[in-house]
């Protein structure tokens, strides 16, 4: 094995801040390893002892070297980065998710670049262009609409570059789905049999919104319950907590003929409706149930039951995959479904009597 030969003129502490930037011949003369040992050491890849591995990356640190990125790219003719497109970080579920695959990212040797769309189409095509163009090894993305970007996708697609979908996509491309609709069909018949009846669903304004799991999900429920349906207990809006209040404000406005039940699309939404009942006096699940989807901490903390998925799993499943299609363009097409289960907390019981001061509180 080679030794660290420690010549006082090689070690660290005689290294000037105003010395050129260490090069991988000063870690040659420094470690005694061989150049091409070294850049096997920083080759995640490369078939080198952990051993080695270790002592060549801590002398590195020692004297302040580090792999020049631009060299390292036309080595390897990869970036080491994976770009996630996602729409903002207002939704705690996102930021989640933002860490579980920086963290396998670096776990793998690479590198996470995060992009914001703000339900933007033509950032979205930016952002994607921009990295298929060698920025990035691959993506990883929610779609913002598929009427407006389907075809670069499959443009992607027929080149071969990596890429997965992160919860629905059309047929043949590569997703991740969350496999909610058992979880919100058990959550909703667990509804039924505490007694509700007036059951509302408030999800998204969102194109394609009525293939969603958990709309699927409510509609068959009622339907085998002999519920009837009623769409003035279907509310849509935006993905965020504003339109979780006005949807609370909406059903608090239909008096005695209110849900006493609600199942919202996410948490974000779950958590608006929350905030209004108690703001105006009410009780959760006293006068009405309520129960979301992502189990986002605040989830957590305010006892609300909640669709859990693990984000962990999916962020180790995405990037492996990413790198699979990375090393072998030819493989075949892959799509995943993530398991769920509906994590019971206080926010569901049976439906509370309705008195004619109801909606005047």
């Amino acid at each position: 094995m080679a030794k660290f030969s420690k010549r006082k003129t090689d070690s660290p502490q005689h290294l000037s801040p105003h010395v050129k930037r260490p090069t991988i011949f000063d870690l040659e003369k420094y470690t005694g390893y061989s150049r091409s040992t070294i850049s096997r050491a920083f080759n995640p890849d490369a078939s080198i002892k952990q051993g080695t591995r270790d002592q060549i990356l801590k002398a590195a640190g020692e004297i302040g070297y580090s792999l020049h990125p631009g060299a390292r790219m036309i080595r390897s003719q990869r970036s080491y980065r994976w770009g996630l497109l996602l729409p903002h970080l207002e939704n705690p579920e996102y930021a989640e998710l933002v860490e579980c695959f920086d963290a396998e990212a670096r776990r793998c040797g690479t590198h996470l670049v995060l992009g914001l769309t703000h339900y933007d189409t033509d950032v979205e095509s930016a952002f994607l262009r921009h990295w298929a163009a060698g920025e990035a090894d691959g993506v990883i993305t929610d779609v913002v609409s598929w009427n407006e970007n389907q075809k670069l996708y499959e443009n992607l697609l027929s080149r071969k570059y990596p890429f997965m979908v992160l919860y629905a996509a059309p047929e043949g491309l590569p997703v991740i789905r969350k496999d909610s609709y058992a979880s919100f069909c058990f959550g909703l018949q667990h509804l039924v049999e505490l007694g509700h009846r007036r059951i509302a669903y408030v999800g998204l304004a969102n194109p394609g919104s009525e293939y969603s799991n958990a709309y699927r999900a409510y509609v068959k429920t009622l339907e085998e319950n002999g519920i009837e349906l009623d769409s003035s207990l279907v509310i849509l809006g935006e993905n965020n907590r504003e339109s979780g209040v006005d949807a609370w404000n909406r059903i608090r406005g239909m008096g005695k003929e209110a849900p006493t039940a609600i199942v919202a699309f996410n948490d974000i939404l779950a958590i608006g409706i929350w905030i209004a009942v108690h703001a105006q006096g009410f009780s959760i699940p006293q006068d009405v149930s309520l129960f979301g989807n992502d189990d986002i901490p605040e989830a957590r903390l305010m006892g609300l039951t909640s669709v859990r998925y693990d984000r962990k799993s999916l962020a180790k499943l995405a990037i492996s995959s990413l790198e699979k299609m990375r090393k072998d363009p030819d493989t075949e097409i892959e799509s995943f479904d993530m398991p769920t289960d509906l994590v019971m907390r206080g926010s569901i019981g049976r439906p509370g009597p309705r008195g004619s001061d109801w909606a005047k509180k």
